[in-house]
């Protein structure tokens, strides 16, 4: 099995982020960063200098690309977008309560419901475990590339819930996985590679650093 190594990192603060905390309803570039988001992806930049990383992988979202950009300028990378990388996509009654209601947020309905249900508008969880089958056999095929990934909160809990439970990975366990938290441009680090681990073969995605915020 040849090793794979992949930072992955939440997009910087978005205007979004910022009139969210406020309670104020977003304007219309809220996808945006914000003068606050933009420091912290150049800072993120000088974080992983000596990290000898080659490219930078991005959602197709405003905030990741933005994101990426402030990285580039900082090690100067070249940068490429994954489709499937992107947030999860809520439902049309809690992007139409901006600023967001939590009673209509993923967190609340989809832990009880069937894996294929979706609210209106909305994402299923199947869905989104198969846009991240689908982003992890894009990264699989980079063997040997060190990259950097920006992404979004919601989108790491998935990717960290199919890497622990696998198969048996289901909506029940999203509020535990939930609760460890992720601030912007924070670095999680996945590792692909052999492992063994009192005799037990622990080989496949495994979590190696989760949340590193030494930068902000």
């Amino acid at each position: 099995m040849s090793e794979l190594a992949v930072h992955f990192v939440r997009h910087g603060e978005s205007i979004g982020n910022e009139f969210d905390r406020s309670g104020e309803p977003r304007p219309d570039d809220w996808d945006r960063l914000s003068d606050l988001g933009w420091e912290q992806a150049r800072e993120l930049g000088r974080r992983l200098e000596g990290h000898d990383l080659e490219l930078i992988v991005a959602s197709t979202m405003t905030r990741a690309q933005e994101t990426a950009q402030g990285i580039a300028e900082v090690l100067e990378l070249p940068i490429d977008t994954d489709p499937d990388l992107h947030e999860f996509r809520q439902s049309d009654a809690f992007y139409a309560s901006m600023p967001p209601v939590a009673d209509l947020g993923m967190l609340h309905w989809m832990p009880d419901a069937p894996r294929d249900h979706a609210e209106p508008g909305a994402e299923s969880f199947d869905d989104v475990v198969a846009r991240v089958h689908r982003a992890r056999r894009r990264l699989e095929e980079r063997v040997g590339a060190r990259m950097v990934v920006v992404s979004h909160f919601n989108f790491l809990h998935f990717f960290l819930g199919d890497v622990l439970f696998g198969a048996e990975f289901g909506p029940h366990h999203l509020l535990p996985l939930h609760r460890a938290g992720h601030a912007n441009t924070g670095i999680t680090i996945f590792e692909k590679r052999e492992r063994l681990l009192d005799g037990f073969d622990l080989s496949g995605w495994s979590l190696t650093t989760w949340n590193d915020q030494a930068h902000l």
